[in-house]
């Protein structure tokens, strides 16, 4: 590394950090682009809903959240079940709405009815090693 943070030139040229290695890049390019991630969506969702109002844990789930998220609805789904909730509601999906906004990654709109209320589920979905992956969730 040189003092300006960059590696050492190569060919004459510098590396920059945005710039990832050629091999990597290769890599990139030959990965298969992942189909359409609403069905994945929809059920991460309606799951956590339903954990969230003191349902079913998400266990099941585990590989498609990432665990920061996974281990964030798991608290809330404890402190449900703490205040008496016992997640007797069938939640039910209204609509969903996907944004790819890269290659890579997707932005998803779920509108839940859990019987009372319709709630608003924001999530991002990444391509990680091969299969989506809920990185971020936010529920209104």
């Amino acid at each position: 590394m040189t003092a300006a943070g960059h590696s050492s030139p190569v060919n004459g040229l510098p590396a920059t950090e945005a710039d990832p290695p050629a091999p990597l890049r290769a890599r990139r390019r030959s990965r298969k682009v992942l189909g359409d991630p609403t069905p994945l969506a929809c059920t991460v969702a309606k799951a956590a809903m339903e954990a969230l109002l003191g349902g079913a844990a998400l266990d099941p789930y585990a590989r498609w959240i990432e665990p920061g998220v996974f281990g964030q609805l798991a608290r809330q789904r404890s402190l449900a079940r703490r205040a008496g909730l016992s997640g007797g509601t069938a939640v039910g999906v209204r609509r969903a709405r996907v944004f790819r906004v890269s290659r890579d990654a997707a932005e998803v709109s779920v509108v839940v009815d859990d019987g009372e209320h319709c709630r608003a589920i924001a999530m991002r979905l990444e391509d990680v090693t091969g299969r989506w992956l809920v990185t971020e969730m936010h529920v209104g």
